[in-house]
C-alpha cells in the first residue's frame, strides 16, 4: 500500500545537503549577527545531527528512546528562531545562562566534594563571562516557553510535551513497553513512527531561521522549491490519514 509520507524522505536527503555544501562555500554572516556566529552553526548543527541520530535510532527499532533528542531538536530549533530574529542582541541573555548553569554546577560539584574537577576553572570561566556586567532584561528568555510565546507558535508546544512526557520517568515512559489490553511485558514498542517525517520537519524549520542569519540568504531557489513540495506532501499525508485540509498561509485547518 502507497504510503503518503515517503514523499519526505527525498526532502529530507536534499535538506540535509544544504548546510554542508554552503559551509564548504564559507557562508557570509549579516551585519548584526557575526558576534552569534559560533551559536548559530552550533545550534544548527544540533538540529541537524540531532534528527540524523533520530532517523538511525527508529531505523535500528528504537524511535521510543529517541524522545530525548527530539525534545533537544525541537529547543535548538525554537532557539535558531531567535537568533534569526535577534542577532547579537541575544549574546547576553545566553552568557548569564552559561555562567548560571556554570555556578550550579560548581556548587553541585562542590556538594559532591568531587576531585577530579576543578573549581577554579568554573570560577575562572563565570569571571570571564562577568554576567552582572550583562543585560538582563531577557533573562526570562532562557526558558523555553516564555522563548516559545514571543518567537514560536502554537503547534510546537503539544509536541514540545509529548517528548518531556516520554523523556523523564512518567506513566507515558513506561507503558510503551506493555501491550495496553493483556497487559503483556515487551522488551520494546512494537510500532515505532517512522522517524523521517519530524526528521524533515525539523529540519526545513531550522535552515529557514538560519538562512534568515546569512547575507545574502542562500539556498535560493532550492529551499523555496522544497517548502513547496513539502506542504504538498503533508496535504497528501493529511488526505490520506482523512484529515481537513490546512490553509497554509494562516496555518490554520480549514
Amino acid at each position: 500500500m502507497h504510503d503518503a509520507r515517503r514523499g519526505y524522505l527525498p526532502l529530507y536527503e536534499e535538506l540535509k545537503l544544504l548546510y554542508p555544501n554552503l559551509l564548504t562555500k564559507g557562508p557570509a554572516w549579516r551585519t548584526g549577527y557575526r558576534g552569534v556566529v559560533h551559536l548559530a552553526h552550533g545550534w544548527y548543527l544540533r538540529c541537524h545531527r540531532g534528527v540524523e541520530a533520530i532517523v538511525l535510532l527508529g531505523d535500528a527499532g528504537y524511535a521510543e528512546e529517541a524522545s530525548p533528542i527530539r525534545r533537544s531538536v525541537i529547543e535548538h530549533v525554537l532557539a535558531l528562531k531567535w537568533l534569526s530574529i535577534e542577532g547579537d542582541k541575544i549574546l547576553d541573555t545566553v552568557a548569564r545562562g552559561h555562567a548560571a548553569d556554570a555556578r550550579k554546577r560548581g556548587d553541585a560539584i562542590s556538594a559532591a566534594n568531587w576531585t577530579s574537577v576543578d573549581l577554579a576553572e568554573v570560577e575562572e570561566t563565570i569571571a570571564r563571562i562577568d554576567p552582572d556586567a550583562r543585560d538582563r532584561h531577557n533573562d526570562h528568555l532562557l526558558h523555553f516557553a516564555q522563548r516559545l510565546a514571543m518567537y514560536g507558535d502554537e503547534h510546537t508546544m503539544p509536541g514540545y510535551l509529548a517528548e518531556n512526557a516520554r523523556t523523564h520517568p512518567s506513566f507515558e515512559s513506561a507503558v510503551c513497553y506493555v501491550e495496553q489490553q493483556a497487559g503483556t511485558l515487551m522488551r520494546q514498542f512494537p510500532q515505532s513512527l517512522w522517524q523521517v517525517p519530524f526528521a524533515t520537519t525539523h529540519l526545513l524549520e531550522a535552515l529557514l531561521a538560519l538562512r534568515q542569519a546569512l547575507d545574502p540568504e542562500p539556498w535560493d531557489p532550492e529551499l523555496d522549491g522544497i517548502v513547496e513540495r513539502y506542504l504538498a506532501t503533508t496535504d497528501e499525508v493529511r488526505r490520506q490519514d482523512g484529515l481537513p485540509p490546512v490553509d497554509w498561509s494562516t496555518g490554520k485547518v480549514r
